[in-house]
C-alpha cells in the first residue's frame, strides 16, 4: 500500500501542512517562524513528515526523508480549501502574557518567574511637587467655565495636575524591564515628554524651526 506523506505542523491546535517536497519543507520551516513570533517555546515548535492516512511519523528532518525516498519532485495539485476565518484580535491580557513570555525567553526563566518579577516592580513614585505660589484672585466667570489654570513656580516651571490611568506606569516599567527603554535611569516624567514629542513627529508630522524676521520695507 502506497504512503501518502506530507509535512505537518505538530504545534497544538495548528492544522498547517505542506506537500512532501523540498519546497514544502521550506514552507513548514517558515511556518515555524510564525509560531516563534507569537511566543510558542522552542520545545513546542515541532513538525514532521507524516503518513496522512495513519498519522504515523515517517521522518523528522529533510535529510531523513530524502534517505528514505519519501520526497517527490513535483507537488500534487492542491485541493480547494475554504478561506480561513480571521483570527480574533488579541485581548489586553493576551498581549501582556505575550510580553511576559518574550521577557521569560530572553532571561531564560519560566513564565511564572517572569510574571512574578514584573508584578514585583512598583511604579516609581511621582516627584514631590514644588510649593506653588499663592494663586492670584480669579475674576468671576460665567457658569460652567473652568477655574483651573497652570501654576508657575519660583524657578519658572509650569505645573499642572493631570490624571493618568494606572496602566501608564505599568507600561513604563514594562518597557524598562524588557529592555525596550535603553535608558534605565530615565524618570517617568521624561518618558512622558518623549511620548509627546513623538506624537508631534510621527502623528502630526510637525516640528518647530527658527526663521529670520523679515524687515518691512518703508
Amino acid at each position: 500500500m502506497s504512503t501518502k506523506a506530507l509535512w505537518k505542523c505538530l504545534v497544538k491546535g495548528c492544522k498547517f501542512s505542506a506537500p512532501p517536497t523540498e519546497r514544502g519543507y521550506k514552507q513548514i520551516v517558515g511556518h515555524m517562524l510564525g509560531h516563534a513570533s507569537k511566543g510558542v517555546s522552542k520545545k513546542d515548535r515541532n513538525y514532521a513528515l507524516i503518513d496522512e492516512d495513519t498519522g504515523n511519523v515517517l521522518a523528522n528532518k529533510i535529510v531523513e526523508a530524502k534517505e528514505k525516498g519519501l520526497l517527490i519532485a513535483k507537488e500534487p495539485e492542491p485541493e480547494p480549501v475554504p478561506e480561513p476565518e480571521p483570527e480574533p484580535k488579541p485581548t489586553e491580557q493576551e498581549l501582556q502574557e505575550a510580553n511576559i513570555r518574550m521577557y521569560a525567553e530572553k532571561e531564560g526563566i519560566t513564565f511564572e518567574e517572569a510574571k512574578a518579577r514584573i508584578e514585583a516592580i512598583e511604579p516609581e513614585p511621582e516627584p514631590e511637587p514644588e510649593p506653588e505660589p499663592e494663586p492670584e484672585p480669579q475674576t468671576k466667570g460665567k457658569k460652567g467655565e473652568g477655574k483651573t489654570e497652570p501654576q508657575v513656580s519660583s524657578d519658572g516651571i509650569f505645573t499642572y495636575s493631570i490624571a493618568l490611568p494606572s496602566d501608564a506606569f505599568t507600561l513604563f516599567n514594562l518597557a524598562k524591564s524588557t529592555g525596550l527603554e535603553k535608558d534605565s535611569d530615565k524618570p517617568f516624567d521624561e518618558w512622558i515628554w518623549d511620548c509627546i514629542t513623538a506624537r508631534y513627529k510621527y502623528d502630526y508630522k510637525q516640528q518647530l524651526i527658527l526663521a529670520p524676521i523679515l524687515e518691512e520695507k518703508t
